[in-house]
């Protein structure tokens, strides 16, 4: 059987698309053959894209348009990134579709909860009436900064093993309400929304942290990536 190909969603910028390397290293480190999504708003080019992978990887970035859900632009809001949210929200559209692995990591996990019908925060620190912790940390993209906490029998837990890890931050928005089909499936101590999950798809994952960056020096982000690329193997006999 020939190896699983994962399309990489890009930043988008006035200076182009880019990536960076950490969540092709990561993927490279599995079975998982790494693709490069370059942005479309063409549907039918969209539909062509998601035809040629077995799972896609939505990667972080910058600020989600507030339009998308109803909203306002908060005094908070940060840069965003036009066209990105629509041309990722018909990439979710057509892989859930076809049924193939979705992993959402950080704003890719916000998009992925606001394009199946949740609710976000524009910003958690002026949004939430909580004393949070810190959600952006200044150490290096490797360090585990902060606990976050799984809830059992979650597709996460079942990954990992644990109802308890450590992981690195760089947020200030995160998902608040989730659709009916999904669950919130880790919280971090301060209550804040840390992982979502789909209950009626295989794998459909949306994580606030960045297990790409952790990749080579700790165990979970290793499995997160190796389930992610299996589960990817798994539904190639399927679609």
């Amino acid at each position: 059987m020939r190896q699983p190909v994962i399309g990489i969603t890009t930043f988008i910028s006035e200076k182009g698309l880019t990536l960076p390397t950490t969540y092709i290293d990561a993927v490279n480190d599995t079975e998982g053959v790494p693709m490069v999504l370059a942005k479309t708003l063409d549907p039918d080019k969209v539909e062509a894209q998601i035809d040629s992978i077995d799972a896609l990887l939505l990667t972080g970035g910058n600020d989600i348009e507030p339009a998308l859900f109803n909203e306002e632009p908060h005094r908070a809001l940060g840069e965003i990134e036009p066209g990105r949210d629509e041309y990722e929200s018909s990439l979710i559209e057509h892989a859930l579709e076809k049924g193939i692995p979705v992993l959402g990591i950080c704003r890719g996990a916000q998009i992925l909860n606001i394009q199946q019908g949740g609710t976000m925060y524009q910003d958690i620190y002026s949004q939430i009436d909580e004393d949070l912790n810190q959600h952006s940390q200044k150490a290096a993209r490797n360090y585990l900064a902060h606990t976050v906490n799984i809830k059992e029998g979650s597709l996460l837990h079942e990954i990992t093993g644990e109802t308890a890890i450590r992981t690195n931050t760089f947020h200030h928005q995160a998902n608040k309400a989730v659709p009916d089909h999904f669950i919130i499936s880790a919280t971090s101590p301060d209550g804040v929304v840390e992982a979502v999950e789909s209950t009626t798809h295989e794998f459909v994952l949306g994580l606030q942290w960045h297990p790409e960056g952790t990749y080579f020096n700790d165990d979970p982000s290793k499995k997160i990536f190796h389930a992610f690329v299996a589960a990817a193997k798994h539904s190639m006999a399927y679609v």
